[in-house]
């Protein structure tokens, strides 16, 4: 079914959306339905090509279609694997499936826990809070379809369990101009420690992904998340991250934002001495436009954030960021950082960044910077004067640029190092 087609349906049939149990009647709105899109003229919205995907009129993933996936060759052995936004399969150690749950949300409510009420079901909880008071969820407007479009999958990690090796969700993406929505909620319970690779593989062209994470730590939990895309190139990427954390939990989320996508990243430190890093690369060439919005409130009493961001563009292509930090009453001795630097590599490459700060407390340390710059040629004349050639020089360069953000997983940089290579050295 084409996504057009089944809005249309949405005018007459509402209540059907809202036959699960983990969705509410009023998140499928009459002005949701009149436009699914954000608002080009906001600000989180107004550098990122809005026309990419509201041109067309995309096919709705059909579950009963049979698409074949390639097997990723991947050497780990925890995968959580989607096919096309579906939860597919579920591998795990042995030793893992008791402290490792998987399941549907619509399951939440058999399980006597409180996931269920931190599920989203609230067109508001994502909203961006102006100024002026007014909650604007023009921001968020694109969750609703995951919502509807999805089965929703919980992972859950149980109190207590400490587990260093990566666990990897991948979704493979193997259709042909359609839209996926999967709706992922992960809940870390207390002390729990756990890394995770999360990967979105595209075999198919002219797609569109829509991810939504809602992401909680819960007390003293510790979690590192690396993401990014591969083989993104004629697909079109639109993600939104939610972590809330609460007291003594830490986060390390990276990222890199490259081709034709836009991340939406919101933290909320919700607990005493909770933390949050940031680390993102944004990679743009040709024609392409990358954009990311970040935003972090400290909603609590001694809670530190960092953002760090490098961004490359080459050719005729955009890059753009807007880093927010947001100190609210009751956060005193709180601190908040945000440095971004940019390269470009063309005269015609465009990059964006725009740091902001709202703080409502005193007694707090905050601090943002960004620069932008070329490639030194005294720099490539030195190391050509050391025997390196000038693409090699230069490739020097740009990993020394970003290794400044001492990003630790390995798939993640090695990911890196080949994206610079065929983006910036044909």
């Amino acid at each position: 079914m084409l996504l057009n087609d089944y809005l249309e349906k949405l005018k007459t049939k509402k209540l059907d959306v809202a036959k699960n149990s983990y969705i509410s009647d009023s998140i499928v709105t009459d002005d949701f339905i009149a436009d699914i899109y954000p608002d080009d003229n906001i600000e989180e919205w107004k550098n990122f090509n809005i026309k990419a995907f509201k041109k067309r009129n995309w096919s709705i993933f059909n579950r009963d279609a049979n698409t074949k996936v390639k097997k990723v060759n991947l050497d780990y052995e925890n995968l959580i694997l989607f096919n096309n936004g579906i939860l597919e399969d579920v591998k795990l150690e042995k030793y893992l499936n008791s402290k490792i749950k998987v399941y549907k949300i619509s399951e939440c409510q058999n399980k006597g826990n409180n996931i269920f009420k931190k599920i989203y079901n609230d067109r508001k909880k994502y909203s961006e809070r102006r100024l002026s008071g007014i909650d604007d969820d023009k921001t968020t407007k694109l969750l609703v379809l995951n919502k509807i479009l999805s089965d929703g999958i919980v992972i859950e990690v149980s109190s207590d369990t400490r587990i260093n090796k990566e666990i990897c969700i991948i979704n493979n993406i193997s259709t042909e101009h359609t839209l996926i929505s999967p709706y992922i909620f992960i809940i870390v319970k207390d002390r729990a420690k756990i890394n995770f690779l999360d990967l979105t593989v595209y075999e198919g062209n002219q797609n569109w992904t829509n991810v939504f994470y809602e992401i909680y730590l819960e007390k003293a939990a510790e979690v590192k998340i690396a993401n990014l895309n591969l083989e993104q190139k004629n697909n079109l990427n639109t993600a939104s991250f939610n972590f809330h954390i609460d007291e003594y939990a830490d986060l390390l989320f990276s990222l890199i934002n490259k081709g034709f996508s836009k991340k939406d990243v919101r933290v909320f430190l919700n607990g005493k001495s909770s933390k949050a890093n940031i680390k993102g690369i944004l990679l743009s060439k040709e024609e392409e436009f990358n954009d990311v919005f970040c935003k972090i409130t400290h909603n609590e009493f001694q809670t530190d954030s960092n953002q760090d961001w490098r961004m490359i563009s080459s050719d005729n292509s955009k890059s753009s960021l807007n880093g927010k930090i947001r100190i609210l009453k009751n956060a005193k001795n709180s601190s908040g950082k945000f440095l971004s630097k940019s390269l470009l590599l063309d005269n015609k490459a465009k990059s964006f960044s725009k740091p902001e700060l709202e703080i409502f407390e005193d007694e707090v340390t905050c601090s943002h910077g960004a620069s932008f710059g070329e490639i030194e040629k005294e720099k490539v004349f030195y190391l050509q004067s050391r025997g390196l050639s000038k693409k090699d020089a230069i490739r020097t360069l740009i990993a020394a640029f970003l290794n400044e953000l001492e990003i630790e997983d390995s798939f993640f940089k090695k990911d890196l190092i080949k994206e610079i290579d065929s983006s910036f050295f044909k």
